[in-house]
């Protein structure tokens, strides 16, 4: 004889909550609850895009919002689609795919920027880095690798093609050392910590949140910078940090 609960009783309510629960559990272990990467494609070959957008479908927890092959057209989509991650080509029809990074990430600094490009110029990548770009994959790349790359950079990490490695080492040790170490002169570590978080387009709200101190004390700190480096706008602050990353500041 079966057991009927009436749907208001306790005995029915907890059976539903520990079903609920169960559902959640099984849910999040497989990944299912988990909430998409919305991934705008950028490039100028339209083959090249379809075959992504097929090949990331495979992909639960990857959703491709859109695709566009005009540079004219990305700040656009990204107002629309809001992504996760903008995943472009170096250079997209005429324009330097470097330049856009640098707007995509000025006006949206949380969206990640991944390359994925047939460029493996050293200077394109030292551009994309200084750019902003979280990640620079070449089209060469294991398949598997592809999510993988935008996953790492949804998740506010950095990811580099295996094959240039290396150089990006070899050029910190070379060049981004003695650049801050001159830099260090004038700020502290925790100053250009504070530059770096201006340079990517945090505000003070922002900036307090990721040093768990007042908006308050950020202002004061910024000031400071701003008075010892002889600037007054936020705008020559994160150029100045820009400056130092490529080598050009004294």
């Amino acid at each position: 004889m079966s057991t009927h609960l009436s749907t208001d009783s306790p005995a029915a309510i907890a059976e539903e909550a520990r079903r609920s629960f169960d559902r959640n559990q099984t849910m999040s272990r497989s990944g299912r609850a988990q909430k998409s990467i919305r991934v705008l494609l950028v490039d100028d070959s339209m083959l090249t895009l379809h075959g992504l957008k097929v090949f990331l479908a495979k992909s639960s927890h990857i959703e491709v919002v859109g695709l566009v092959s005009s540079p004219s057209e990305v700040l656009t989509t990204i107002q629309i689609h809001r992504p996760d991650v903008v995943m472009m080509e170096v250079e997209v029809g005429r324009m330097n795919g470097i330049d856009l990074c640098k707007k995509i990430r000025s006006a949206h600094p949380y969206i990640g920027v991944l390359f994925f490009t047939d460029h493996d110029n050293k200077e394109l990548l030292r551009a994309a880095i200084v750019a902003g770009a979280q990640g620079y994959l070449l089209k060469t790349a294991a398949a598997d690798a592809v999510a993988k790359s935008i996953e790492i950079v949804a998740s506010g990490q950095a990811i580099l093609d295996h094959q240039l490695t290396e150089h990006v080492i070899a050029w910190v040790k070379n060049k981004g050392s003695a650049v801050f170490g001159t830099a260090k002169r004038i700020c502290s570590a925790e100053d250009l910590e504070l530059l770096s978080y201006v340079a990517s387009g945090k505000t003070n709200r922002e900036i307090a949140l990721e040093l768990d101190v007042t908006t308050s004390i950020v202002a004061t700190r910024l000031q400071r910078i701003y008075k010892r480096l002889r600037i007054s706008r936020r705008s020559e602050a994160a150029r100045y940090y820009v400056r130092l990353e490529k080598g050009l500041e004294e």
